[in-house]
């Protein structure tokens, strides 16, 4: 069963070896995107994410995953000796806006699979045109329990709130008995609530407020104040990591001081970057830490920091490296079996067995197309970094 990791039970596990070089010498009867033989032409899969807007800062750590990927696949020699492209499209994150984008990747031939968007909301927006075309989307950044509904082109890399939420819930149990619980207002922060209060009935943590609020707003004051009067002895967040900085910052200015937990979204510089002094004391849960001793972390964290000069890479850079790698691995694979085109990538990410991730080891996608669930460590903000809670 999936656990909470802490400091004191924190042991090395086995290295992990990104296999791609190993699937990169071309097959004499492999088969090529859009069904040519023997093409030259690069493998090409489109990335759907936020590079203007508000939530253009994802979209920046999102790039820093890819680019890194991309750099290490080609020079391992590609997918079936191609070299493979990343096409970008901006979305802003907006549900308005990525239904065009997907149509757009659908209209191009050439785009094989299409990976992102940020957030459940402009994912779920982009949903069913990839599957009504039978082009797979990738979807890492969407943890709402029904993010591959859509159907079997949908795939989900972020393990569902089903299983999270509950979790935190028994998490923020351990720091008090009674909760303020701050949410997005959005279809994921509904879902995500919905599946939190189950899990928070089950680990006796009572709460006396809840509110759900629009994630682009800047004065939680009044909601704060709203909380603070209910004496909750621990608050909640089910927040991205810049309103969930704000609202730290903001309890404490208003001299709140109860423990506050927040869900794995919030585990992000940004957060505390955005939070400062406020952000000592947050505690998360969270599938990454750097003090991993795993080899193929501690190699990807050594590779991070060489590129970017960035001691510890953020969450959402980690599962953009992860899914590129994911999907560049079942695209060797049905390179390798003999046709690569859409049905076969997505065929191949359905039998494939033991993808290779930072985030959670080796993964195997189960009948709904998305990773069950997953260990999580429990981590606290000390000195301006993410540290593994006692």
């Amino acid at each position: 069963m999936p656990t909470i990791r802490r400091a004191a039970a924190l042991a090395g596990t086995a290295a992990l070896v990104l296999v791609l070089a190993a699937c990169s010498t071309p097959s004499p009867d492999a088969g090529s995107g859009s069904g040519s033989e023997g093409s030259t032409e690069p493998v090409r899969f489109g990335v759907a994410l936020p590079q203007t807007g508000d939530q253009a800062q994802y979209g920046e750590y999102f790039e820093q995953g890819f680019e890194l990927a991309l750099a290490q696949i080609n020079e391992a020699g590609g997918v079936d000796g191609r070299d493979v492209e990343l096409v970008y499209e901006d979305t802003q994150a907006d549900p308005a806006q990525a239904p065009a984008v997907a149509q757009k990747f659908v209209d191009d031939a050439s785009i094989l699979a299409v990976l992102g968007d940020f957030g459940t909301p402009a994912t779920a927006a982009a949903s069913p045109i990839y599957q009504a075309a039978g082009l797979t989307q990738f979807a890492f950044s969407a943890s709402a329990s029904t993010v591959t509904d859509p159907g079997d082109f949908i795939f989900a890399t972020w393990v569902s709130q089903e299983y999270e939420a509950p979790r935190l819930a028994a998490f923020a149990a351990e720091q008090g008995s009674t909760a303020a619980v701050f949410y997005h207002d959005t279809d994921w922060g509904l879902n995500t609530h919905g599946f939190f209060s189950e899990g928070a009935e089950e680990a006796g943590l009572e709460e006396v407020y809840a509110t759900g609020y629009n994630p682009e707003s800047t004065d939680f004051r009044p909601l704060l104040l709203a909380a603070q009067a209910e004496n909750p002895e621990v608050i909640v967040l089910i927040s991205y990591a810049a309103d969930g900085a704000l609202i730290t910052a903001q309890a404490r200015e208003l001299g709140i001081d109860v423990p506050i937990v927040g869900i794995s979204s919030i585990y992000n510089q940004q957060f505390i970057e955005l939070a400062g002094d406020a952000a000592e004391g947050v505690q998360t849960l969270s599938y990454f830490t750097p003090e991993n001793p795993d080899e193929a972390v501690q190699q990807f964290i050594t590779d991070f920091a060489a590129e970017y000069d960035v001691e510890t890479p953020s969450d959402y850079a980690i599962r953009a490296y992860d899914a590129l790698n994911i999907v560049a691995t079942a695209a060797a694979s049905a390179a390798d079996e003999g046709e690569l085109d859409r049905q076969s990538l997505r065929d191949a990410l359905v039998t494939g067995e033991d993808f290779a991730t930072i985030l959670y080891g080796p993964i195997t996608f189960a009948d709904n197309r998305r990773i069950v669930d997953a260990d999580q460590y429990a981590l606290v903000i000390e000195d301006g970094a993410f540290v593994l809670a006692e």
